[in-house]
């Protein structure tokens, strides 16, 4: 019990004596799932009732992808995020174009991120007239995806899931001409690799409690066509006595193939994961699980 409450405490980068565990517990939760603070530099290019609904939109789908964006400049933030956008007449309704930059404190740029948005509305002659909320709130939803997807710390598997497709006589000929693939039977989680201490042990239980939590039904080692979830630990050493510690959870389908990834990062005092997790294995499990259930058929 004291060297879990040791490892938990050098991992959440607690200082001297007098703190409590509620603290301890508090702190262990942010550590694979600590929200990346986001300013949101004026939008350029977009009329004005645009650019600020938008900007609110975006603060609320960060929200639900762990990123926390609040507009106009901020000193606690991580990075800033400057908007370029363009709308452009197409022969019904319009399109909106938009581009992400995304720098850190020191103005270096971290990631970009980009897209378009259809609008079935519009004149030739402004575009921008046919941009309601709905549009707002899509253009806002996708950023804010692509932006968990970069960041350290948001909710997104790394990977979209693969959707095969075929042409309708194709698809019917197949089903007609062989049985229907038995119903898989629910997700394994597969014993997590590279973790130092106990992490092999504690990090796959604490996701297999959290999973079934949700309502996703687990399967045992002697069951065949199930998900798979395999989590795989790295560590690399750091500046300044630290250790870059990594997880990936890999989804993979009852044929073996990859439908996606949920990725974690943190930077850590080094050594501290040699013993016990404690914690800090609920913690990494609890931020990744949403993103792996997202990866998931509803019907796991």
């Amino acid at each position: 019990m004291v060297l879990a409450a040791f490892a938990f405490a050098c991992l959440a980068g607690c200082g001297g004596g007098g703190a409590s565990m509620g603290g301890l517990l508090s702190g262990a939760s942010n550590i694979f799932g600590s929200s990346p603070k986001v300013s949101i530099a004026p939008i350029i290019g977009a009329p004005d009732k645009v650019t600020t609904e938008l900007t609110q939109a975006l603060v609320t789908a960060g929200k639900e992808r762990n990123l926390t964006l609040t507009p106009g400049a901020s000193a606690s933030s991580n990075y800033i995020l400057r908007g370029y956008l363009l709308a452009s007449p197409q022969r019904r309704g319009a399109k909106v174009s938009y581009i992400w930059d995304v720098t850190d404190a020191k103005g270096t740029r971290v990631t970009r991120v980009s897209g378009e948005q259809t609008v079935s509305k519009g004149s030739r002659s402004n575009p921008w007239s046919g941009v309601d909320s709905t549009v707002i709130r899509s253009i806002a939803g996708k950023t804010t995806s692509q932006l968990a997807a970069e960041l350290p710390g948001g909710r997104s598997g790394s990977s979209t899931p693969v959707a095969a497709s075929a042409p309708a006589a194709t698809a019917a000929t197949t089903a007609a001409a062989r049985p229907a693939a038995p119903k898989p039977q629910g997700v394994l989680v597969a014993p997590v690799s590279g973790a130092p201490g106990d992490g092999r042990r504690s990090l796959t239980t604490a996701l297999k409690k959290r999973l079934y939590k949700d309502g996703i039904k687990l399967a045992n080692g002697t069951t065949s066509n199930v998900y798979t979830v395999k989590g795989i630990v790295k560590l690399t050493d750091a500046s300044g006595g630290k250790q870059k510690i990594r997880i990936d959870w890999q989804v993979l389908d009852p044929n073996g193939r990859r439908l996606g990834t949920v990725s974690q990062q943190n930077t850590i005092p080094k050594g501290s994961l040699n013993g016990p997790w404690g914690a800090i294995a609920d913690a990494a499990a609890g931020a990744a699980a949403d993103g792996i259930i997202k990866l998931l058929p509803k019907s796991s």
